[in-house]
Order: C-alpha cells, then sequence, then structure tokens
C-alpha cells in the first residue's frame, strides 16, 4: 500500500530559519511549541541585566507596593545610574521582543530578533565604554568605583557569551513562523 504524499501547502511550517547551521543535537525540551530553540536561562538574565537601568526602576516599584524594607530600595537607587540609559534602552528592545517571540508577531519584531546579537553586543560595549570613562573620570578607588569595575566586568563576560555562546546564535537564528492570514470569504449565494 503506497504512502500518500502530503503536499507543500499542508506540511506543517514550524520554526523558519535564516541559516542553515547544522543543528547539534539539544534535548527536546529546549525547544518552545513552535519547534524554535527556546533562549538559554543565562540569555534572559544577561538581557536583564543590560536593561538594568530601565528593569531597576520597575523592581524598586514593586518592592516598594510589595512593603520591601526601605533600606534594600535605598541601595537599589545607589545602583541605579542614569548614564547607563541608552545602552539599557537596547537591551530592553531585545527583552520586548523575547516576550513578543511568538507567531503573530509583526515584521519588524522579527527584524530585531535576527538582530538580536548585535543589539546586544552594542549595549554592552556601550555600557563598558561609559563605566570606564566614569572610572576614568572619579581618579579614586573607593565603592563606587569598585561596583563600576565590577559592572564592567560582568558586561564583559555576557559580551563574550552572546558573541561566543553557539545556542545563544541558534536562538537568535530562529523565530516561530508567522499565522497564516485567514482565507477570503467567498459570497455566498449565487
Amino acid at each position: 500500500m503506497p504512502i500518500p504524499k502530503v503536499s507543500a501547502a499542508r506540511a506543517p511550517n514550524f520554526c523558519r530559519m535564516r541559516h542553515s547551521y547544522p543543528s547539534p543535537p539539544y534535548p527536546a525540551s529546549h525547544y518552545d511549541d513552535q519547534m524554535c530553540l527556546k533562549p538559554p536561562l543565562l540569555l534572559w538574565v544577561a538581557v536583564l541585566y543590560l536593561s538594568r537601568a530601565i528593569t531597576l526602576p520597575v523592581a524598586m516599584a514593586i518592592g516598594h507596593f510589595a512593603g520591601v524594607d526601605a533600606s534594600a530600595i535605598t541601595l537599589f537607587r545607589g545602583v541605579w545610574s542614569v548614564d547607563a540609559l541608552i545602552p539599557s534602552l537596547i537591551a530592553a528592545v531585545i527583552l520586548y521582543t523575547l516576550c513578543r517571540r511568538v507567531p503573530s508577531a509583526s515584521k519588524w519584531v522579527r527584524w530585531i530578533w535576527a538582530r538580536g546579537q548585535i543589539f546586544l553586543a552594542v549595549s554592552a560595549v556601550l555600557d563598558i565604554a561609559l563605566l570606564s570613562t566614569a572610572l576614568v573620570r572619579q581618579g579614586e578607588v573607593n565603592d563606587q568605583s569598585l561596583l563600576s569595575l565590577i559592572a564592567a566586568v560582568v558586561d564583559a563576560y555576557f559580551l563574550v557569551y552572546i558573541l561566543a555562546a553557539r545556542r545563544v546564535r541558534h536562538a537568535f537564528s530562529e523565530f516561530p513562523a508567522p499565522l497564516d492570514p485567514p482565507a477570503p470569504v467567498a459570497p455566498a449565494g449565487r
């Protein structure tokens, strides 16, 4: 008994890939419902960290309403810097696309996601440059300069991770296929 062939129009259109990397065998748990590679947890951490000038005030506001101790909120305010706002805005765009990585996403979300590594690398480099400039201007070693130095080292770590990790590259090369537009409705009767 011959096996019926499935036409290309009826074949499931799961994940569209921009590149044809020879995929390493990832476990099934690393894929989402659309059969696209999930972004790794460390990528989420990197994006949240790089967008900290935006996410930290949100966390402080939530903490304030949740009854977090005022000294903890004061500590958060000491870490926040307006200088980090531009790199954080760039990373926040990727945070948005991480949350909008669904088949119904718009074309510009798909365009940004396809260039996500570049966006995050630019964010990390800008953050390192701003922190280094602040360290040079300060000129003396104190608690604030040590925090800036640690932040620059963390930025450098995430920069290397974003650019070198194969799984990150593969995750940014995949995006769920767009939903097919509804078929036109034919006029009834006649």
